[in-house]
């Protein structure tokens, strides 16, 4: 089971004291429910900072972080892994377990 989530620096993205700010069918305009996503990325489910850090103590996740080398060199968080997001947007895996939800991050 693989799974990639993408969150960079989206509206709708939440964080941990945050409520969800993806609006609901009921709340949005007629033209807004037609509207397609302008991304691919919005259709990607979000994880709460909490969550994140549950999947990853429960060996359940790994995060990615997809900014590019040299922000990663100069700051990343604890554990993740530095993963360059074209090789995401491709497909390519190669060197990510098979068996985990895959969280990635960019700023």
């Amino acid at each position: 089971m693989l799974f990639a989530l993408l969150a960079c620096d989206k509206a709708g993205v939440t964080t941990d004291n945050a409520s969800p700010t993806t609006p609901t069918s009921a709340s949005l305009t007629p033209a807004a429910q037609q509207t397609p996503p302008q991304n691919p990325e919005d259709l990607m489910p979000r994880v709460r900072a909490s969550e994140a850090i549950q999947l990853v103590k429960d060996g359940k996740a790994v995060i990615l972080d997809v900014r590019g080398t040299e922000a990663y060199k100069a700051a990343h968080i604890k554990g993740s892994i530095d993963y360059p997001l074209n090789k995401l947007e491709s497909g390519d895996f190669a060197g990510l377990p098979s068996n985990k939800r895959i969280i990635s991050y960019c700023t």
